[in-house]
């Protein structure tokens, strides 16, 4: 009798713990994946809609408690053109999601004669078929540099490439879209290695060209001193002319403006 009050107890404990778990099944299953998303082109928001329904499809229904956040985020990895900024979980029923769009900035024409898109930062997003920025325009055109990228971050692994970021960086920081003023950046070899064994020429959009010798040198620092003086010129200045960026033997850098045409050079 004693075996038998036991057994029913078993029983019930078992029969009490599958409607508990049942109940908290019911509670706690994702009904809703939230993304907060702010595009920057209509590109960005046409590609939003395949996440929120690539998202609803693997995680609707799973359990809010055991959902590894994880899961999550390496189902956006194959998004190249968003930024994960946060994943949480929003007890009971919800997943939040926030994303940003990366901003397209600079191009360079692959021998295939399709052009490899980077963002602000450097990092390669995809190829296209033409240059031609997501939010209008084109992208800033990348020349002669070595375009090997880290597999983990897809960011520059070439020194020179990421000085070439570095300063273009500095008028995306300061001009409202850089894009607007910054035409191209080509990495040259000089004949004068006193100077610097390469330069980068910075082709902008008036007609104004600026020779940076040995760019791997302070970079944004560079930049900075570039951007006062080209901002200091009256439109009609920007129109013709070249600047020289030569470092000096007391190990700084001056900034030279002439009225003619720059050396042609390769």
């Amino acid at each position: 009798m004693k075996k038998k009050a036991l057994f029913m107890t078993a029983v019930a404990l078992i029969l009490l713990c599958a409607v508990v778990a049942a109940a908290l099944n019911a509670v706690f299953t994702v009904t809703d994946v939230l993304v907060n998303y702010a595009p920057v082109s209509q590109e960005g928001i046409e590609d939003s809609y395949s996440v929120q329904e690539m998202l609803d499809e693997k995680f609707i229904g799973k359990s809010t408690t055991f959902l590894d956040l994880e899961d999550v985020r390496e189902s956006l990895a194959g998004y190249s053109s968003f930024v994960v900024k946060e994943v949480k979980k929003v007890f009971p029923r919800t997943v939040s999601v926030t994303l940003a769009e990366r901003r397209e900035a600079f191009a360079y024409l692959k021998d295939d004669g399709t052009y490899a898109v980077l963002d602000e930062n450097g990092r390669y997003l995809y190829d296209k078929d033409e240059n031609a920025n997501r939010r209008t325009g084109e992208n800033i055109l990348l020349e002669n540099f070595d375009f090997t990228f880290s597999e983990t971050d897809k960011l520059p692994t070439d020194g020179y490439l990421k000085a070439a970021i570095a300063f273009a960086g500095v008028f995306m920081d300061r001009l409202e879209d850089a894009r607007a003023n910054v035409v191209s950046l080509s990495l040259r070899k000089t004949d004068n290695e006193i100077a610097g064994a390469y330069l980068m020429r910075v082709k902008m959009r008036e007609g104004l060209v600026i020779d940076v010798f040995a760019p791997e040198n302070f970079a944004a620092e560079k930049a900075e001193k570039v951007l006062e003086k080209y901002l200091s010129l009256t439109d009609e200045q920007r129109l013709y002319g070249f600047f020289d960026v030569v470092d000096r033997v007391d190990g700084g850098f001056s900034v030279s403006a002439h009225r003619s045409e720059p050396p042609t050079g390769e």
